[in-house]
């Protein structure tokens, strides 16, 4: 295993990675398939029949990849953007791309959105409890599975400050991104939207998606 090839985790893998070191993946198997957040309009027709999109409710859109659903005509444009396949061919490997949209993706998809959320609140919460650098420290660990080196550490550590900072001077800002994030009453809109920068980082590390 220490001498495996390192290569990017497929789309699926991805995805379920990210829910899993959130603690927001649902685990329940069978049924039928499920419909996360994409973006509107990709199921619209010219002709023939218009298909509804609507997300799946409560956890359910937040089940394993393998129960996504599958429209080879309009196929789910997070896991195209990290190569899965079209379906529209036989395809017998799939191509490792590197590519701004796979960035951008991390970025903005609403299921990394909500997954960095989680991982901000937990932190949030944690840090109110324990320093700044014990909250670094096993928020790295959730998610990269080992512990930062005195340099990572040490960034994530100003990066934390520096955000702090930026969300005190833009109060605005920090209610807006926290709008819909029941914090508690001891966590402020600041402090989540600081995590939140730092959660960010981690999750879009290359490291974080790449079998190691």
């Amino acid at each position: 295993l220490g001498r495996g090839p390192r290569l990017r985790m497929d789309a699926e893998m991805i995805r379920d990675n990210a829910l899993a070191v959130s603690g927001l993946i649902s685990l329940k198997p069978f049924g039928p398939p499920i419909k996360p957040y994409q973006p509107q309009g990709i199921w619209t027709k010219v002709g023939g029949t218009n298909y509804e999109y609507t997300v799946s409710p409560g956890g359910d859109r937040y089940r394993r990849g393998v129960y996504v659903v599958i429209k080879r005509g309009a196929p789910y444009p997070s896991f195209i953007n990290f190569d899965v396949s079209g379906r529209l061919t036989c395809t017998t490997q799939r191509s490792r791309s590197n590519t701004p949209l796979q960035a951008l993706t991390l970025l903005n998809d609403p299921v990394y959105v909500e997954a960095i959320k989680a991982i901000a609140l937990r932190a949030a919460t944690d840090g109110k409890h324990q320093s700044l650098e014990s909250t670094i420290d096993q928020t790295f660990r959730h998610i990269l599975a080992r512990r930062p080196n005195e340099s990572e550490s040490d960034t994530l550590a100003l990066l934390y400050r520096d955000q702090h900072v930026a969300a005190t001077a833009s109060p605005q800002t920090a209610n807006r991104l926290a709008k819909d994030v029941q914090l508690p009453h001891d966590v402020s809109p600041v402090d989540f939207s600081a995590w939140y920068s730092v959660a960010t980082v981690m999750m879009n590390l290359h490291e974080t998606i790449t079998k190691e």
